[in-house]
């Protein structure tokens, strides 16, 4: 088993197992639970079939589904072992008690490999941390600073601040003191980390107020989605209205937001 590259997708973790790798990996070596996991992500993002999409949409879309398949789904317990007929038997575990994920099941399997591909005890220890941590959510920017690499966001959907390590988008915001920015975190080494390639991003509106609307929109409203949640609510359609972010925007803008906002977050 060969790893193709030591970052997950655009992430500022050390030597890290890539989401695209756990992708390839199991597409390699189990079709079934590859493709059965990607017809339940786009079931679940429910796409506008009638809308054009930009190439750059349809790919970040991809990479949300390589995210979403590492860290969101769990497989049976037995994870990768190298052997092919054992391989294959692995399945899509819906049970939330049992199974592992898939980035932990080639973590733990290059672990214990002893060839050139095998990871330490250092480094598997690494991946369990980030497997234990990682959670995706919506971040209002409170403060960023190139220099350091780091950016102050708050969770819109749980109320925390957390300080993330991020050197990208803290030179592309550096002094920024709002806008919002939808990814992946985990803790590693001793500090929050961004460890996927964002969702969304908007450096506007980033007043205060638009911060305090940003929290009532999300948190106040008790829209607390998972991460394909998230995917659906900026790329696909709402389960109930049928509407896009886009056209969310459009109906705020013409003083008909309010009475689709509970719809839109059920």
């Amino acid at each position: 088993m060969t790893m193709t590259s030591v970052a997950i997708g655009d992430s500022d973790l050390p030597a890290m197992l890539s989401s695209r790798d756990v992708a390839d990996i199991f597409k390699r070596r189990n079709l079934a639970v590859y493709a059965e996991a990607r017809r339940e992500f786009f079931r679940k993002v429910n796409l506008n079939p009638f809308k054009p999409h930009s190439q750059y949409v349809l790919q970040l879309l991809d990479w949300s589904f390589q995210d979403w398949f590492s860290f969101d789904c769990l497989v049976s317990a037995s994870g990768i072992t190298g052997d092919e007929s054992e391989d294959l038997r692995i399945e899509l575990e819906y049970d939330a008690n049992r199974g592992i994920s898939p980035f932990l099941a080639i973590g733990e399997y290059l672990h214990a490999d002893c060839g050139k591909d095998g990871i330490d005890e250092h480094a598997v220890q690494d991946l369990r941390e980030v497997n234990d941590t990682n959670f995706a959510s919506i971040f209002w920017i409170r403060d960023a600073h190139a220099a350091s690499g780091r950016l102050m966001v708050e969770d819109l959907l749980h109320g925390e601040l957390y300080s993330v390590f991020d050197p990208r988008a803290a030179s592309q915001y550096d002094g920024a003191r709002g806008g919002m920015i939808v990814n992946r975190i985990a803790h590693n080494r001793g500090m929050w980390r961004s460890c996927a390639i964002p969702l969304y991003e908007a450096r506007r509106p980033d007043s205060e107020a638009a911060g305090v609307e940003a929290v009532e929109l999300f948190r106040d409203s008790g829209y607390t989605p998972d991460f394909v949640g998230l995917v659906r609510f900026f790329y696909g359609r709402a389960k109930d209205t049928g509407l896009g972010w886009e056209d969310a925007v459009s109906r705020r803008n013409t003083s008909m937001l309010d009475r689709f906002l509970n719809r839109i977050c059920a």
